[in-house]
């Protein structure tokens, strides 16, 4: 049924040698037995290790480039906008807080200097922001209109 030939790793002693199946005189169910033969002797995390190992030398080293340039790009943008999101709540929580003791202080709490900074973050950060999805618009037209040229 099975072409056999002896590897070439075979150790000292003759009883113990290893035998390599030749696949090119197989069938496809003969095939599916054999893989079906060696994927239980491995673990499953054997076999997702060497899949994500092969995965990376392959394809992943590509879209991990691809990653790192978004975030290249984006990162301001990003960090732009937790500034935003923390000086907002930072900015409700300790400088008008939402009780009547947090009323009654307000007036006294806003010319404080930490929130003018965190009124600073805030304004300045939805301009920022406001201003980069012009940016994106912008980009995004203007790559609509180059590609309607080409054709």
């Amino acid at each position: 049924m099975h072409k056999r030939h002896k590897n070439k790793e075979q150790t000292e002693n003759n009883d113990d040698m290893h035998f390599v199946v030749d696949k090119s005189e197989l069938t496809i169910d003969e095939i599916r037995e054999y893989q079906d033969k060696e994927l239980h002797k491995i673990s499953i995390f054997e076999y997702f290790a060497e899949y994500l190992y092969n995965f990376t030398q392959r394809g992943g080293v590509i879209i991990y480039d691809a990653i790192l340039y978004i975030i290249n790009i984006s990162g301001i943008y990003l960090i732009w906008v937790l500034l935003h999101y923390v000086a907002s709540h930072l900015y409700i929580t300790f400088c008008v807080p939402k009780t009547i003791y947090g009323f009654i202080m307000s007036p006294f709490m806003i010319p404080a200097p930490h929130c003018q900074g965190l009124r600073w973050i805030v304004y300045n950060g939805s301009n920022i922001i406001t201003n980069m999805w012009v940016v994106l618009g912008t980009w995004l037209c203007s790559v609509l209109v180059m590609n309607k040229d080409k054709k």
